[in-house]
């Protein structure tokens, strides 16, 4: 078998039939080659890095990251986001994910990567903890629904909303432009404020202040990422959602990273 690392979008574009053909074995459902090109092609933060593995001339492994900078009033660091891990059914038990993994991290890291980050369901996050090292926050990150007021009750009791922490920052241009232009979504922005529909629901994607959220619609329930270590809104947990890293030429600290809906390539 062969492994190659590749950081180039033009190359990563001549090898979309072959991770087409993994995805549909991996996933039982073909690959959205639009929201694919949004994610990898259309990133305006640079070329993702993604490891690749051959047996002949069928993919049978793959690991890929984003690129997805994170902000605080302080300094910017160059974070990605790990998504669309696959390893065939024929070739799992074997430790290819690892090695895939581990390539990727290896390549980046000597380019001068921060950390590597990302939202891996609950089946795969102790795979990823157990032989990736990656730091989970425990307890898990999870998704609360409620009111507009439900919301601001809590948010002026919660530290929902902190400068000092590192987020995906909407207010730069070219960042917001790519990050609402998700296929698949209509996303409304307000100054700060970032939401889309989501059946009779709202997905709250990025607020700046607890101010902004009055503009929030009255009459929806609004759904957002809340941080393992605010129990504030636990009450109107709807379902868990791990989040975590690992330290690349940057220590990954969860902490000091704001999650919030932007952050994850699902919302």
């Amino acid at each position: 078998m062969d492994t190659l690392t590749i950081n180039s979008k033009q190359e990563l574009a001549r090898r979309a039939p072959a991770i087409e053909t993994l995805f549909q074995e991996c996933f039982g459902d073909r690959l959205s080659v639009e929201l694919w090109r949004w994610a990898y092609l259309d990133n305006p933060h640079g070329a993702p890095w993604v490891s690749l593995c051959y047996d002949g001339d069928r993919l049978v492994g793959h690991y890929a990251m984003i690129p997805m900078p994170l902000t605080s009033s302080r300094d910017r660091l160059d974070a990605f986001l790990s998504m669309t891990t696959m390893v065939a059914a024929s070739h799992r038990q074997h430790g290819l994910f690892v090695k895939l993994g581990q390539a990727t991290y290896e390549a980046a890291t000597a380019a001068g990567a921060a950390f590597v980050m990302g939202f891996p369901n609950e089946m795969s996050a102790p795979g990823f903890k157990r032989r990736l090292n990656w730091d989970l926050p425990s307890p898990n990150d999870y998704v609360a629904s409620l009111s507009r007021t439900e919301l601001l009750d809590a948010a002026r009791r919660a530290p929902l909303v902190n400068p000092l922490r590192y987020r995906l920052d909407l207010r730069a241009e070219a960042t917001r432009a790519w990050r609402l232009s998700r296929p698949g979504a209509r996303y409304q922005w307000r100054d700060g404020l970032a939401y889309k529909e989501f059946g009779d629901t709202l997905d709250l994607m990025a607020f700046d202040s607890i101010e902004q959220l009055e503009a929030l619609p009255a009459d929806r329930r609004i759904n957002l990422l809340v941080p393992a270590d605010i129990q504030a809104l636990s009450a109107y947990k709807n379902f868990d959602y791990p989040f975590g890293g690992v330290s690349l030429a940057t220590p990954f600290d969860p902490s000091k990273i704001l999650r919030q809906m932007a952050m994850s390539d699902v919302f």
